[in-house]
């Protein structure tokens, strides 16, 4: 099987990952958290990446690689990230925790793209703000 990692494919999953992140970022952004803009796209492009690498790679090999194994390294890799952003604060509370999901979610919508699989990056980013939107009004009201 080949996989298609032309340089329009290559173009339209990387500013498909430019602009997912940027959703995302800008969301977090706007409530001052942490990992923001810069932080959600950098994630989405660069694990948009490791699958397309993963695919060119396979294809330069006769198909001889297992495509999915240079990306599941950023499903466990993208937990050291996410590590750094949790805090332990005064009086035993811990924040970033939603920080640090946002950003492994972000990581893998960035895989999906980087394979083309753009319909089910476009659903969970918009399940994703959905959820990080309506529920931080309800986290609130609480």
């Amino acid at each position: 099987m080949k996989y298609c990692v032309n340089i329009i494919e290559v173009l339209l999953r990387s500013i498909a990952a430019v602009v997912i992140g940027t959703l995302i970022g800008s969301e977090r952004m706007r409530h001052g958290r942490a990992a923001g803009m810069r932080t959600h796209i950098l994630v989405c492009l660069g694990s948009c990446m490791t699958s397309m690498t993963s695919m060119y790679v396979a294809n330069m090999l006769g198909n001889n690689g297992d495509v999915f194994r240079i990306p599941a390294q950023v499903v466990s890799g993208i937990g050291f990230l996410g590590a750094g952003m949790i805090i332990l604060k005064n009086n035993n509370v811990i924040t970033g925790l939603t920080t640090a999901a946002g950003v492994w979610a972000t990581a893998t919508i960035g895989v999906a793209l980087g394979y083309g699989f753009y319909t089910g990056a476009v659903i969970v980013t918009l399940l994703f703000l959905g959820t990080i939107i309506l529920f931080a009004k309800f986290e609130r009201k609480r």
